[in-house]
């Protein structure tokens, strides 16, 4: 029996990976992934959910959840996407369905990530990420501000070709 559950988990947790890719998730239509884990513990089984993802007809997530080690809610991610597909919005909440934190993702008329918002718990601003990107659509640097508006970081990307 056991060397039956191991080999179902082993599909299980194959299929669940490979299923995971947008590409496949949107070929096989994938609507949600399951993913649980058996511990064996002082000879015995343990079964837990370990994540849950619901996907969206472009095989995006749009819904997460995460599981802690014993099994219990831990935390729920929701996505949006807009209608070219970029990612809008991510909103985490905890088990009580409290806002741990949220992002705002604007785009600038390429389609490329310009703008980052980070909000904390009390939906604050916390941080805005200003992306510069040059003629090829490579990023080429990142500014990071404070909720008051002064730079605390740039990052820059170089390319090797």
């Amino acid at each position: 029996m056991r060397i039956i559950n191991i080999v179902l988990l082993s599909i299980t947790v194959t299929f669940a990976s490979v299923a995971q890719s947008k590409k496949e998730v949107k070929k096989h239509k994938i609507k949600t992934v399951t993913e649980q884990v058996t511990d064996y513990v002082a000879g015995k089984e343990q079964v837990r959910n370990d994540s849950y993802k619901k996907f969206n007809k472009q095989g995006q997530v749009v819904e997460e959840i995460e599981y802690d080690k014993t099994g219990k809610f831990k935390k729920r991610t929701v996505s949006k996407y807009n209608e070219f597909d970029d990612k809008v919005e991510e909103t985490i909440v905890d088990a009580a369905g409290k806002q741990i934190e949220r992002e705002v993702y604007k785009y600038d008329s390429y389609k490329e990530k310009a703008e980052v918002l980070h909000y904390n718990e009390k939906n604050e601003l916390e941080t805005r990420a200003l992306y510069t990107v040059n003629a090829n659509g490579l990023k080429t640097e990142r500014k990071l501000y404070d909720n008051k508006g002064k730079l605390i970081q740039v990052k820059k990307y170089t390319y090797g070709f």
